[in-house]
């Protein structure tokens, strides 16, 4: 690779049809259906965005959003996000999620929404620890049965709220490093009989070694499906919302903190000069 990556949206049909192929290499299991290079066309002529990185004329990652409307606002919901093995580790994901961002800033749309497996901890790093999205709702078994990894598993998902104009995603988008890790003495919720009421902060913790797990211990790793849903469910009722992730003696977690009027106890940033 040259190194010369240019981020820009998708001209051609065979630009869109590229995808598909960036998918399959990105998602790593050829059984799973992927999103039909016609739709992602379509989806782009009715407003939505379809952008991708290339080095020179091969594309190494794309992301893919697409109008929402229940929202109350403007809003984009963001479908795909792949980068091609070899091309990870670069800063791709951030790089093409700060494109979306813009662009859907010069277009006034000022929420973008995702979705994702909460037990994937390099997902959860970049939506929630570096790009500072927060998570108010688990949706359940949200696409069904889609076999590959997830053969016999909930595919429940996390939805993420990206609010473009927010103070700390204005500060991550400039590059600004987040505050140090100050969780340790933070309580964690491993049972349901153990969910405070009026605790300012929570860990959440989950599984580690996500997907290798799913397919080296499925059992363990369905229990585990289940009582996360469980607890993150109880929690997001009782007023608490994913603001970060750590990891702790070894073992991920969620960071939750407690709505007071509508506003986020959060962890601030460092005052900018």
């Amino acid at each position: 690779m040259s190194g010369r990556v240019v981020i820009r949206e998708l001209r051609t049909p065979e630009e869109f049809f590229e995808t598909t192929h960036v998918s399959k290499a990105a998602w790593g299991f050829a059984e799973r259906a992927v999103s039909p290079a016609t739709d992602l066309v379509a989806a782009t002529h009715a407003g939505g965005l379809t952008a991708a990185a290339f080095d020179g004329k091969e594309m190494l990652g794309f992301v893919h959003g697409i109008p929402r409307t229940n929202k109350g606002e403007p809003c984009q919901h963001s479908h795909l996000l792949a980068v091609r093995p070899d091309a990870q580790g670069r800063g791709l994901s951030t790089r093409l999620k700060l494109f979306q961002r813009a662009w859907c800033l010069e277009r006034g749309i000022r929420l973008v929404t995702w979705t994702y497996d909460p037990f994937l901890l390099k997902n959860a790093k970049l939506n929630v620890g570096r790009l500072r999205g927060t998570v108010r709702t688990l949706l359940p078994d949200f696409y069904g049965h889609i076999g590959g990894i997830y053969a016999g598993l909930p595919t429940d998902r996390f939805e993420i709220n990206w609010r473009l104009d927010d103070p700390l995603v204005v500060r991550a988008a400039r590059g600004e490093a987040p505050p140090p890790d100050g969780y340790a003495d933070v309580p964690a919720v491993t049972r349901s009989g153990a969910i405070p009421y009026d605790v300012p902060r929570v860990l959440l913790p989950f599984i580690a070694d996500a997907p290798r797990v799913y397919r080296t211990d499925p059992r363990r790793s369905l229990a585990a499906r289940t009582r996360f849903r469980k607890l993150a469910t109880a929690l997001f009722a009782r007023g608490y919302v994913v603001t970060g992730v750590t990891v702790r003696e070894g073992e991920p977690a969620y960071v939750l903190d407690r709505t007071r009027k509508n506003s986020l106890r959060i962890r601030p940033w460092p005052a900018l000069p």
